[in-house]
């Protein structure tokens, strides 16, 4: 059997869905979008497409099963039975993302190896020498065809839900002497845009994060285009005699999703009482100079008050090590529970 390999053209969209099988893992609902025409910006870009050339083909060049090539005719005919791309992340500028995948009665031929070869090969016309990074399910066939591409896992990202109740309120000082207080904060504030910007290059140190300003971590984390739409903060070092806020200690950013919020004016009882059972997704971060155990002290103070009455979302990476303590407690107490867990692969450095 012969294949052909050639840029996205418009329709391959509707011809992947006709061909790839339901997304085995949530990574693959995301990686798929990074399928599409050729970009130089905001993103650098580029996307192969495979397809069985056994009846007309397009003009590029035909490669069967095992690799050799051969003359292919303009008229493209051709099945489209997989894809690949390969993408940069302005925000995340050390590594490519790369996503391969091929419909289930072709694999086995030798397609996504051949799609993975040709990205590694135009990524390095752009990008010499930088490395390719995927994200995956455990156990899946995406698991296995990174480890055979030679890459390794780096960091493993869950999702965790957490139950109304879970935390017990937790004491927080009180008084003109207290040095603790809760505070909401306008997602506009620059401390705690800033508190933001140091806690993401913090726990992203594994995956550095490119140089950010104060608007571009505010428009991406705070903003009314990331959906935000509440922060509380706990403040730290406080002094009310003297007039001392003190410092953000730890924070959390609520987002929620306007489709609901639609469908929430819309609902009727008791489809507005499902509504409010769904875990509001939430963004929890803390002062990266504490240390591991006064972090995950703060962090209970919050996650407390979040889900005094209902449930939260979070993502959890093994690099928040003090809100990955206080989740894994929660879990063995049945509390909460991991609703998805994904792992990022990568080339050798």
């Amino acid at each position: 059997m012969a294949y052909t390999y050639r840029s996205w053209s418009e329709g391959d969209d509707l011809r992947l869905l006709e061909v790839l099988p339901a997304p085995e893992s949530d990574p693959v609902v995301a990686l798929r979008a990074l399928m599409g025409p050729d970009t130089q910006a905001p993103a650098w870009s580029r996307t192969i497409v495979a397809a069985d050339s056994d009846g007309a083909v397009d003009s590029d060049v035909a490669v069967d099963a095992d690799g050799a090539t051969g003359a292919a005719d303009a008229h493209d005919d051709a099945v489209v039975v997989g894809a690949g791309a390969v993408q940069l992340n302005p925000l995340h500028p050390t590594r490519l993302w790369s996503f391969v995948e091929v419909g289930n009665s072709n694999r086995g031929d030798g397609v996504a190896r051949q799609l993975a070869t040709r990205l590694r090969a135009s990524a390095a016309e752009t990008h010499p020498g930088m490395p390719l990074r995927t994200k995956v399910g455990p156990g899946t066939t995406g698991e296995k065809f990174a480890e055979a591409q030679g890459m390794f896992p780096v960091m493993t990202h869950r999702h965790v839900v957490v139950a109304p109740g879970a935390i017990p309120p937790q004491p927080i000082g009180e008084g003109d002497s207290a040095t603790e207080a809760i505070e909401d904060l306008a997602t506009g504030s620059v401390q705690l845009t800033r508190a933001v910007g140091e806690f993401y290059r913090a726990v992203n140190a594994w995956d550095p994060p490119a140089e950010l300003t104060l608007g571009q971590v505010n428009k991406q984390f705070l903003s009314d285009a990331s959906q935000a739409y509440g922060a509380i903060v706990l403040h730290r070092g406080v002094d009310r005699g003297a007039g001392v806020r003190g410092t953000i200690g730890a924070f959390a950013i609520s987002y929620r999703s306007l489709e609901l919020d639609v469908e929430r004016t819309e609902a009727d009882p008791r489809r507005l009482a499902e509504l409010d059972d769904l875990p509001t997704d939430v963004l929890i971060g803390w002062d990266p100079t504490l240390g591991d155990e006064e972090a995950a002290v703060a962090v209970a103070k919050l996650m407390g008050l979040l889900v005094a009455r209902y449930p939260i979302r979070v993502e959890v990476t093994d690099a928040m090590r003090p809100l990955a303590v206080v989740c894994a407690q929660l879990v063995a107490e049945g509390t909460a529970k991991v609703v998805d867990e994904s792992v990022t692969y990568a080339d050798p450095a």
